[in-house]
């Protein structure tokens, strides 16, 4: 064995150690005894978990063209495929991605079946074709892994048709692939860590799309160990991104505000691209903490970004422009597959009743419970029994409580999430011309939840509830507990002494925001001047 070969098998059997470090050191030495096609290539994917990903791209590149010109056309339209869904996640080049996987394809037909066709059909579907033809590819990329007998191959194809068939509807089958795909993946069967760590993101999209909360949690974590371990920088931001979706959902907002910051600082560092996804995900949080002039700045530019619709329909609700936000919802519905319509559709039948069009808004909550119960999700279901319930509220059917109850009883392992505390205000006001001492009790609860996850707007609405209900005052509550976290933050230069345009420099908000929250900071403190504010906040009472 020569020298460049010596080194090539000791980095090959670094990369599949995860010694990132040593696999560089061995793939260099290598090169600088002779340069190599397979070097390049084991380089360059060191380099990405390393996230050096232009230097990664740039050995990838120099391995396809070496393996092309000695008509090795195999690893060639592998690696093409490779690269053409990294344009993408680097630079969001779609033009780009088409090209290479042109290119991978055209080399593919040299060669006939082989497992890298496999591959070619499961990357390209995944960023080009809508559930059914992925379900489709993958399948095909599932009969090429076991002709081939290319483990990795089949267990990545299985996540995929998973998550397709997961779209479709087809949960409890979809679901069963990916179950089957991660235990492929964590027995040991796999043999590249990049395929691991595909599985991951395929599986936590989906658990996403279910709304299977505990299951979501769970394997975000256990991604989160391993991207850790392994150090991979992508997955970690994914797996990051996903986590703090979910922990907005269950009213967890600070701790989702630092998923989300930290995921878009790890997709600095590395795939530019895909920041996108957390910078939606930080804007709909920001809308619900309704910091509405901070989510509009983090939406400008992505409004044709089908994530975007939510956070976009959820902004103009929360303005008052109505009208705008049934137009996003029902262009956005219109490109969707089946489970992917979910959010919108419950975003959708909100908008309909502020417009009190109930004939439209019962059409999309029959929607939302048909999907939630293909889902069997509890948490989908209670989303399904809320719209129903306000349905029914609205309409004075009696029977609106029994579907509040019901939201309330499928979410015993979330009471302390947004929905929950929406279905006790919701309970509240459909009690209100009965039950008074009913109405007050659901009342005070939705307000201590709103106002412990920051829900500045629904802890308003329910306060205004009970002051209806004749009820003053908030007894026992520390009225800081009632400021955002960019309040508190205004609150606490104010007790430093800083004008409105000093504050609006060291926040970089504009002076206008920053006497609107100066106003706000008052209001809900029930103080008189700022200097009443300096003094509370300097007593300590924040």
């Amino acid at each position: 064995m020569n020298s460049a070969q010596y080194h090539l098998t000791a980095g090959q059997a670094a990369l599949k150690a995860a010694d990132w470090l040593k696999a560089r050191a061995c793939f260099e030495a290598a090169l600088q005894a002779e340069d190599s096609p397979a070097a390049h290539d084991g380089l360059g994917i060191t380099l990405w978990w390393l996230n050096e990903i232009e230097a990664a791209h740039q050995h990838r590149t120099t391995a396809y063209i070496q393996y092309k010109n000695r008509q090795e056309f195999r690893p060639a339209a592998l690696i093409a495929a490779w690269l053409a869904r990294e344009q993408v996640f680097l630079h969001n080049n779609v033009s780009a991605m088409k090209g290479w996987f042109a290119r991978a394809e055209r080399l593919l037909n040299q060669v006939g079946p082989c497992a890298e066709q496999g591959w070619y059909l499961v990357f390209r579907a995944s960023m080009l074709d809508a559930p059914p033809p992925l379900e489709q590819a993958a399948l095909q990329a599932i009969h090429l892994a076991r002709e081939f007998n290319d483990p990795d191959l089949e267990a990545v194809a299985l996540a995929f048709c998973g998550v397709a068939r997961v779209s479709l509807g087809q949960v409890d089958e979809g679901m069963t692939n990916l179950d089957e795909a991660m235990a492929v993946a964590t027995s040991g069967e796999v043999g590249s860590f990049m395929a691991v760590s595909e599985i991951f993101c395929v599986l936590l999209s989906a658990c996403a799309l279910v709304g299977d909360l505990a299951r979501t949690e769970q394997w975000c974590r256990t991604a989160t160990e391993f991207a850790q371990r392994h150090y991979c920088t992508f997955l970690s931001a994914y797996c990051r991104t996903t986590y703090g979706g979910l922990l907005t959902v269950i009213g967890r907002w600070g701790e989702a505000e630092t998923e989300l910051m930290e995921a878009i600082q790890a997709f600095d560092q590395g795939h530019r691209g895909l920041r996108v996804h957390a910078v939606l995900k930080l804007a709909d949080l920001r809308v619900c903490q309704g910091r509405l002039e901070e989510a509009e700045v983090l939406l400008v530019g992505y409004e044709d970004y089908g994530a975007a619709a939510a956070p976009l329909a959820r902004l103009y609700l929360a303005r008052g422009e109505i009208q705008l936000a049934r137009s996003v919802l029902e262009q956005a519905l219109g490109l969707l597959p089946l489970l992917d319509r979910l959010p919108l559709l419950l975003l959708l039948v909100d908008v309909l009743l502020a417009l009190g069009d109930v004939a439209a808004a019962k059409e999309a909550a029959e929607e939302v419970t048909n999907l939630a119960q293909q889902a069997g999700s509890d948490f989908l279901l209670a989303q399904a029994e809320l719209a129903q319930g306000q349905i029914k509220w609205r309409i004075g059917e009696p029977d609106a409580t029994h579907s509040f109850q019901a939201v309330l009883e499928r979410l015993r392992l979330y009471e302390q999430s947004l929905l929950a505390s929406r279905a006790r205000l919701a309970m509240a006001r459909a009690l209100k011309d009965s039950d008074w001492a009913g109405a007050v009790t659901w009342a005070r609860a939705a307000l201590a939840s709103f106002e412990r996850i920051g829900a500045t707007h629904e802890a308003a609405e329910a306060a205004h509830l009970l002051r209806q209900l004749g009820v003053a005052g908030r007894v026992g509550l520390r009225q800081a507990e009632l400021l955002t976290q960019r309040e508190a933050e205004v609150l606490s230069l104010v007790a430093q002494g800083l004008t409105n345009r000093q504050i609006a420099e060291r926040l970089v908000i504009s002076a206008k925001t920053v006497e609107h929250h100066v106003s706000q900071i008052l209001g809900k403190l029930g103080l008189r001047s700022r200097a009443e504010a300096a003094a509370f906040a300097v007593r300590g009472d924040t």
